[in-house]
C-alpha cells in the first residue's frame, strides 16, 4: 500500500510563492529556468515524475523527460506557509515561481497513526528526552511561548516521520510508490506574532531551513537516493479565490462562449481505450453470432443433433 501523509487539503489562491526541488534522483530531470508553474498543476508534476499519466498534458518546460524505466519510489512535498521563499543554501536546489492555486488530497498510512496530532500530544512530545529541543539552537525562540512551541512541534513531526520510516524500512522497499505531503504553518504564526522583521522570525527561518535540509537528506537516503523532495513556499492564501465544484464541461463553457461553428468537445485520453474495447467486443459478438447461425443452418438433424441421438438411443433400448 502506498504511503500518504496528507496534512494538506486546501484549494485557495496563492499569493507570493516558490516551488523548489531539494533532492531528486538522476532519472528525474528538472531544468534551470524562471518558468512559472500553476499551483494546481503541482500534483501533475508529482505524478509525472513518478511515471504516472495525467488527464491534461503538462506543457511546463521545467520538467524534462527522464529515464522512463527507472522512476522514483517516493515524492516528498513540504508546503511552508507564511513566507514567499526561504534562504536555501546554494547547490543542487532548483526553484521556480509559483502562481494560482494549490490543491492536494489524500490519506495517511496506518503506520503513522502514532504521530503526535493534538496540541497536547505535540507539547508532551517536545519535552521528552529524544525531542528536537535538545539539538536545535533556539536563540530568540522560547520554550514557554505557545506560538514558538507550535513551530518547534512541526519540526518534531518531520523528525518523527523519518524516524518511523527508518524503523519500518519495508515501506520504502515495497513496489508501491509513496507520496508524502505536509503543510507547515508554524512560521506563519511566528510572523503574525512577532512580525516578519523580528529576530524571532529570522531565527525561525534559519532553523526551518536546516530542518528541511536534514529531512530531505533523511528521506532521500531512506529510499536509496530514489526519491524526489519538493518544497512549496506560500506567502498567504486568498480565500476569495476558493474554487467551487464544477464539471469539466461547465468550466470549458464558462471560458469559451458558444462557438458559431458548433464544434464538438475535446475527447479525453480515455476515449481511444473505450472505443477499442467497444469496437472489438462488438466485432467478436457479431462473428460469434454469424458462425453459430451458419453451423445451425447447415446442421443435419439426423446426425448432428444431440437431441435426436439421445432420443434414438432411448427408442432402441425400449
Amino acid at each position: 500500500m502506498a504511503v500518504f501523509i496528507m496534512l494538506l487539503a486546501l484549494v485557495a489562491g496563492v499569493l507570493g510563492n516558490e516551488f523548489s526541488i531539494l533532492r531528486s534522483p538522476g532519472s528525474v530531470v528538472f531544468r534551470n529556468g524562471n518558468w512559472p508553474i500553476p499551483g494546481e498543476r503541482i500534483p501533475d508534476v508529482a505524478a509525472l515524475t513518478m511515471g504516472f499519466s495525467v488527464k491534461d498534458d503538462l506543457s511546463w518546460p521545467g520538467l524534462a523527460v527522464g529515464n522512463l524505466f527507472h522512476r522514483p519510489r517516493a515524492t516528498v512535498m513540504v508546503m511552508v506557509k507564511g513566507v514567499d521563499k526561504l534562504a536555501l543554501p546554494p547547490g543542487n536546489v532548483i526553484s521556480y515561481p509559483l502562481e494560482n492555486r494549490v490543491y492536494m488530497v489524500g490519506k495517511a498510512n496506518s503506520v503513522f497513526e502514532d504521530l503526535s496530532v493534538t496540541l497536547r500530544q505535540l507539547h508532551n512530545r517536545l519535552f521528552q528526552e529524544n525531542s528536537v529541543l535538545s539539538s536545535l539552537p533556539l536563540n530568540s525562540l522560547s520554550r514557554n511561548n505557545e506560538v514558538d512551541l507550535l513551530f518547534l512541534s512541526e519540526l518534531q513531526v518531520l523528525h518523527d516521520i523519518s524516524s518511523l520510516l527508518s524503523r519500518h524500512k519495508h515501506l520504502a522497499k515495497d513496489h508501491s510508490p509513496d507520496l508524502y505531503s505536509l503543510e507547515l504553518a508554524g512560521l506563519d504564526e511566528i510572523g503574525k506574532r512577532y512580525g516578519e522583521d523580528s529576530e524571532q522570525f529570522r531565527d525561525a527561518s534559519k532553523i526551518l531551513v536546516d530542518a528541511l535540509q536534514r529531512f530531505a537528506d533523511d528521506m532521500y537516503n531512506l529510499y536509496g537516493g530514489n526519491a524526489v523532495v519538493e518544497l512549496v513556499t506560500v506567502k498567504s492564501f486568498d480565500t476569495s479565490l476558493i474554487r467551487k465544484t464544477r464539471t469539466t464541461l461547465e468550466a470549458k463553457e464558462a471560458k469559451n462562449p458558444a462557438s458559431p461553428y458548433n464544434l464538438a468537445y475535446k475527447y479525453n485520453f480515455e476515449y481511444s481505450v473505450v472505443f477499442n474495447m467497444v469496437l472489438w467486443i462488438m466485432i467478436g459478438l457479431a462473428l460469434a453470432v454469424i458462425i453459430t447461425s451458419y453451423n445451425i443452418w447447415n446442421m443435419d438433424p439426423g446426425y448432428d443433433s444431440i437431441i435426436y441421438r439421445m432420443t434414438n438411443q432411448k427408442i432402441r433400448m425400449d
